[in-house]
């Protein structure tokens, strides 16, 4: 034990784990208040290379983590658990107080459950979304009994991945010139920017959402199904819901029986279809138009107010703070001390 502990004034150590960039908004607003809080507060982690360093000293990168479709994760599998290992290592070593991990169950309830195996004493924190808990219900009491704390914080879009786009764009590019509407594409990342136009090289693009001048003449979104369905729903735009999946992904999906009634998250969170979902693995671009038509010529407005009261969050500021740190076995000093 060290002078600093002995005398109370040892920082409050979290370690924070994102399998995705998606992952790092929620990560962010979380540590925002706790660093208000905590002056000296050390964060490590696992977050992407553009994550800044200013917030977290990078422990590994989570670039090493995106796998996408039931073939990915089996061939990543070996280097999954690797990834893993180093990090329960680091965990371990490390004599943090706290282990926060965002999203990606999949990925750290095993992680969490191995290290309370191995006596870790840390208080384990879960940030959740809407998804789990909609596709994956028979998880509920392994996730509620793995974590301390679960934070069930919305889940902001991430930027789309490569084969995402490969094979749902050309598809939706295909539909969208059947109207006479100007198209044109949200790009979230410098790196989908790229590869979009080279796809579709003389469309214009935006960022994430298009300004309001444009948003106001908009007629219709083609969105993959992701939180971004959400937000446009939030913006009151008529959207149809396309995501063209592999069929060995179909098939698991089925044999794994994740039955639910809907896939979009507007339609998820309002327990009735508000947009048309077209998920399957044998999209065609007739089945997209005429979803398309169906859509334009529909007259009921989203619900806009019923979306936003069953998205609303009370894990701001200090009750955050408090939720996190009660139990947690740390020598308090921070900025109230």
């Amino acid at each position: 034990m060290d002078e600093r502990t002995i005398n109370g004034l040892r920082p409050l150590r979290v370690f924070a784990l994102t399998t995705e960039q998606s992952a790092e908004a929620i990560l962010k607003k979380v540590l925002e208040p706790l660093r208000s809080e905590f002056s000296d507060i050390y964060v490590e982690g696992v977050v992407s290379r553009e994550f800044p360093k200013s917030e977290i000293k990078p422990f590994l990168s989570s670039d090493s983590l995106k796998i996408m479709g039931l073939i990915d994760v089996i061939l990543s599998l070996p280097r999954i658990l690797n990834i893993q290992n180093k990090i329960k290592k680091r965990i371990l070593e490390g004599d943090f107080d706290i282990v926060l991990t965002v999203d990606s169950s999949s990925f750290h309830l095993p992680l969490v459950e191995s290290l309370k195996k191995a006596g870790c004493t840390a208080k384990f924190v879960h940030a959740v979304c809407p998804p789990i808990w909609a596709y994956r219900p028979k998880r509920k009491p392994r996730i509620a009994r793995t974590f301390d704390l679960l934070l069930p914080l919305f889940k902001f879009e991430a930027p789309p991945r490569e084969k995402v786009i490969k094979r749902n764009l050309p598809l939706q590019l295909a539909a969208a010139r059947q109207f006479p509407y100007k198209i044109m594409i949200s790009v979230s990342s410098l790196s989908s920017k790229k590869l979009i136009e080279k796809i579709a090289p003389s469309t214009a693009t935006f960022e994430k959402i298009p300004p309001i001048e444009i948003l106001r003449q908009t007629k219709i979104a083609l969105a993959t199904s992701g939180t971004i369905t959400l937000e446009l729903a939030l913006l009151g735009i008529k959207t149809v819901v396309t995501y063209k999946i592999p069929l060995i992904d179909a098939i698991a999906a089925k044999l794994a029986k994740m039955n639910v009634p809907f896939f979009a998250l507007p339609n998820l969170l309002a327990k009735k279809e508000i947009y048309i979902e077209l998920i399957h693995p044998f999209l065609t671009k007739k089945k997209l138009v005429d979803a398309i038509r169906t859509t334009l010529d529909q007259k009921k407005p989203i619900p806009v107010d019923l979306l936003r009261a069953q998205i609303k969050t009370e894990h701001t500021g200090k009750e955050l703070v408090n939720k996190i740190i009660e139990n947690t076995p740390f020598m308090r000093h921070s900025t109230r001390s």
